[in-house]
């Protein structure tokens, strides 16, 4: 295994547990929720009258509402559309899943072929229990899913060290690394960020009717979006990574 996909993997990890560690001392701030924008002032007084004091704080303090502004609404359309986009190149484009290089047809992957692939999740089931959850819970999910990332980064980069040398091993690690960002944490994250902060939000100004005024119908909402997400992202994750960083690779291979 090359030293420089060593060293790669161990400052990722040391990103990722500066960016979730609380910051030291009495007067520590509470960390920025990730992709969440600045949560909502607690004194607002636009609250659901069904909505006790207590579940209102926990609300915002998690970063799990926000005003419903131009902002939010925009977000969401952003949200839809990169699912329309996966949706699309589906449909209408050939867009290739490379092969990893020196894998036998029908071998079995432990990171991709056994329950533990479904550790690649866990950031997005944090995200739909965003509203429910001390926000902790939902800063360990994505330690889960990261780890899960840096654990399969570091196989296929020693098998591709194996079969092509070091440069084909750093090269496989980087793209397995960056297209697992993409297809597991970055755009997934977002999404369902999006979809339960905007219902929640909805319910704590009191913008729904009463039957959508339960405070878990976020959180299954969020639960419910997860597996019709998984092929639209992995197709435009594909996407990107064959337009950009996997060019580059094929001209530094050939």
């Amino acid at each position: 295994m090359p030293k420089v996909i060593v060293h790669a993997l161990c400052l990722s990890w040391a990103a990722v547990v500066a960016a979730f560690a609380p910051a030291a001392g009495p007067t520590a701030r509470p960390l920025a929720p990730p992709l969440v924008r600045a949560a909502v002032s607690p004194s607002r007084s636009a609250v659901a009258p069904s909505m006790d004091a207590s579940a209102a704080t926990m609300l915002v303090a998690n970063g799990a509402v926000e005003q419903v502004d131009v902002l939010l609404e925009g977000e969401v359309v952003v949200a839809f559309g990169l699912i329309a986009a996966g949706f699309g190149l589906n449909a209408f484009a050939d867009v290739d899943e490379p092969k990893e290089p020196g894998a036998e047809e029908g071998s079995f992957d432990i990171y991709r072929d056994s329950l533990l692939r479904y550790c690649g999740y866990a950031n997005e089931v944090g995200e739909a229990f965003r509203p429910l959850v001390p926000v902790e819970i939902v800063y360990f999910s994505y330690v889960i899913a990261i780890t899960y990332i840096l654990a399969d980064t570091f196989d296929k980069g020693k098998k591709g060290a194996e079969f092509g040398g070091a440069v084909q091993g750093t090269l496989g690690a980087l793209d397995t690394f960056s297209w697992q960002m993409l297809a597991s944490v970055l755009l997934p994250s977002f999404i369902i960020n999006r979809i339960v902060v905007l219902f929640a939000s909805l319910q704590f100004e009191d913008l729904l009717p009463g039957f959508l005024e339960l405070s878990w119908e976020p959180t299954v909402l969020g639960l419910v979006s997860i597996p019709l997400i998984i092929l639209p992202l992995d197709i435009l994750a594909h996407f990107l990574m064959n337009s950009s960083f996997r060019r580059a690779s094929s001209s530094i291979l050939s």
